[in-house]
């Protein structure tokens, strides 16, 4: 009874988070698809729609490891609490932007809040059990999933014309404030780590805990990091592709373009969670990955030969669906390897590699694309999935993460069994 009651609060604690950030989610979604048209309003060319885009990301980059050590150090409730309520300050800011300057600070204040998905992973990896952390993991795709279904809709909706996007902004910052709200009410405190039973509940790792130049001076440690990067600098190498390519090709509309990545949220909603579980206990985080990345590649590598609408939209779909099961594997794989008292800011160093990743993609789709053409495109981004593939067909059955969080977590699961 008593291990059904603690399994219970584990898998209430899991979905709580996932419901605070989806409510954030839904703000972040309704505000991004009006960038592009909100730039050229106040006097910005299509650099600028790009580089802010990038400013985003880069700010992400640089913080998410700091954001990932607070939770550790403070509590994840707090920190998360903190992000997202900055989060709802920059569309504030966004919403009363009346100056292209205003637009870009609006948006590197987003980035630098930007803690809120990698401390709510590491909350998700500690609210669950080893047999239940992919499930639990497929939740965060799924609230993206969510939030790329329906904000968009909904900002659509809000926006009164094609130059007044206020009220978009306005309710993206009151959802992202009511999530700070509820992850501040419902959230559970951390326990109090003065204690002996605190710190021998860590496994006594806490006061190890490494900067993250450190962990990266691990080699195995830097090698899987890097996966996020490679893996997120695929995503949004195709995601500036495929407009690109199905508008040229096929005459689509941003309106067409909508739809379809519309349907990939759907896909993404019914992927994660049990799915995703029920594949990896059948088959090992390792192997699912194996295959998510390898279908990966191929849809990208045959869209360089691909026409028609039925064989371009296919294809897409099978790319992103095929894709969006990555992240969750890889952390999946990340919260098995590291040591709860670690998780925050290993995760936050995971974050920050995706971001660089982000603004690498589409730097890389121009300039193939530049030098070539979509079949150039394709085929490269291909080649830079077919590195992941690589690193997961290298990994044994049970992945290392490196050698010094290895030890470390071994250190825990003996210190805390004993």
């Amino acid at each position: 009874m008593t291990r059904f009651l603690s399994r219970w609060r584990q898998q209430s604690l899991a979905w709580l988070v996932f419901f605070v950030i989806v409510v954030d989610l839904i703000g972040f979604g309704i505000v991004i698809p009006i960038l592009p048209f909100l730039s050229p309003h106040l006097g910005g060319g299509t650099d600028d729609v790009a580089f802010i885009l990038v400013s985003y990301s880069v700010m992400a980059a640089l913080v998410a490891p700091l954001w990932g050590r607070l939770s550790d150090q403070l509590g994840r409730r707090l920190i998360l609490f903190i992000c997202l309520l900055g989060g709802a300050a920059s569309h504030f800011l966004l919403a009363a932007s009346n100056e292209l300057w205003m637009v870009y600070l609006s948006r590197a204040v987003a980035g630098a809040m930007a803690g809120s998905l990698p401390v709510a992973t590491a909350l998700i990896a500690d609210a669950s059990t080893p047999d239940q952390r992919s499930r639990a993991m497929g939740l965060i795709g799924r609230a993206f999933g969510i939030g790329l279904v329906l904000g968009p809709v909904i900002g659509g909706v809000l926006a009164r014309s094609e130059t007044d996007f206020a009220l978009p902004c306005i309710v993206a910052g009151v959802l992202s404030a009511s999530a700070a709200v509820l992850a501040l009410l419902l959230l559970p405190k951390p326990p109090p780590k003065t204690t002996p039973r605190a710190r021998e509940s860590t496994g006594g790792v806490a006061a190890t805990m490494p900067s993250a130049r450190t962990m990266l001076g691990d080699a195995g440690v830097l090698l899987f990091v890097g996966q996020f990067a490679l893996h997120t600098c695929a995503v949004s190498a195709s995601i500036y592709l495929f407009p690109l390519w199905t508008s040229q090709g096929l005459g689509w509309t941003a309106h067409e373009v909508g739809l379809f990545f519309g349907l990939v949220g759907v896909v993404m909603i019914m992927t994660q969670g049990n799915f995703l579980g029920r594949m990896t206990d059948r088959f090992g985080t390792i192997w699912v990955l194996r295959a998510a990345t390898l279908t990966f590649s191929a849809s990208l590598a045959l869209s360089a030969v691909a026409s028609g609408a039925l064989a371009m939209g296919a294809l897409g779909l099978l790319a992103f669906s095929s894709a969006t099961l990555c992240l969750p594997v890889l952390n999946t794989i990340a919260s098995h390897a590291v040591p709860a008292p670690w998780r925050g800011q290993f995760f936050g160093v995971t974050a920050s590699s995706a971001s660089f990743g982000r603004v690498g993609g589409p730097l890389i789709a121009a300039m193939l694309l530049a030098r070539g053409d979509f079949a150039l495109a394709w085929l490269g981004t291909s080649a830079i999935v077919m590195l992941v593939v690589g690193w997961s067909v290298l990994q044994g059955a049970n992945p290392v993460v490196g050698k010094q969080i290895s030890e470390q977590s071994d250190v825990a699961t003996i210190r805390g069994n004993s």
